[in-house]
């Protein structure tokens, strides 16, 4: 019965009125955003279980590769998936031949893979998307490896900013709104895309047999702002040095983090 009654709480929290739209894949120019991603996705590969390291790597909504391509080097094997089939060709089209990549369309609900297949996988800024959040993370968690490790990043709820713009019946704002995220009957109304806390992803996953191993925040590098002329975000970049600072701080780190970075470990 206590089992039943989260689930049915999580659901509630996570749901939204809007059906979440597609995330802007990673622009090749924002270097140090993906570079903070990989690094904490990283961080972790010593952690899978002996035996399983250095095989077959996952990426879940790996849009261009672009952070997919930074994490690859530790394995064997990687693997990407993505529902945008323009995105998949860039991604292959980087890669070129290489026969240890492969660039695959398919869903992150429906992943085409056995059961307990990948000892290490990552998803950055997806599940905020995904029509069907529990399908989504039940599948990440199936073809996880026992002793492997899953690595999530998503907006989290304490950045004072929707980034990803509102529907309000047929009208669409597509740029940020300040202080939505923290009216949360609001922001799951008419927002495009989720926010999570962390107590929030944790019951997401710990339901599923995971074991919570770390979590970090990204802050804002203005790397899109500043592809983007005249932009207002732009003019805020002299303070990413002070923001990187932050993300360390107790705290501040959530205030001032876009992004919220989770590692798992599944039960061996």
């Amino acid at each position: 019965m206590t089992l039943q009654v989260t689930r049915q709480n999580i659901t509630s929290t996570m749901k939204i009125q809007n059906t979440p739209v597609l995330g802007g894949t990673a622009p090749r120019n924002a270097r140090r955003t993906a570079e903070k991603l990989a690094g904490f996705a990283l961080r972790w590969v010593k952690s899978i279980q002996p035996g399983l390291e250095g095989r077959r790597y996952l990426d879940v909504g790996c849009g261009n590769g672009f952070i997919t391509e930074l994490v690859a080097p530790a394995f064997d094997e990687t693997v990407g998936l993505d529902v945008e089939e323009t995105r998949l060709e860039d991604f292959r089209t980087h890669v070129g031949g290489k026969s240890n990549f492969k660039v695959l369309l398919m869903s992150a609900a429906k992943i085409e893979f056995p059961s307990e297949f990948f000892p290490f996988i990552t998803s950055f800024e997806v599940l905020e998307h995904v029509p069907d959040l529990d399908a989504s993370v039940r599948e990440i968690v199936r073809v996880c490896r026992p002793g492997g490790i899953i690595v999530v990043s998503v907006p989290q709820v304490w950045f004072p900013f929707e980034n990803h713009g509102v529907r309000i019946g047929r009208w669409h704002y597509p740029r940020k709104i300040p202080f939505l995220p923290y009216i949360r009957p609001l922001h799951r109304k008419w927002s495009l895309a989720r926010v999570f806390s962390s107590a929030e992803m944790d019951r997401l996953f710990i339901q599923q047999g995971m074991e919570l191993l770390g979590t970090s925040y990204v802050s804002p590098q203005f790397e899109r702002a500043a592809a983007q002329a005249n932009s207002w975000e732009g003019k805020f970049a002299f303070l990413k040095h002070m923001l990187c600072r932050c993300e360390n701080i107790p705290g501040l780190r959530a205030l001032t983090g876009v992004s919220m970075l989770k590692a798992y470990r599944k039960s061996p």
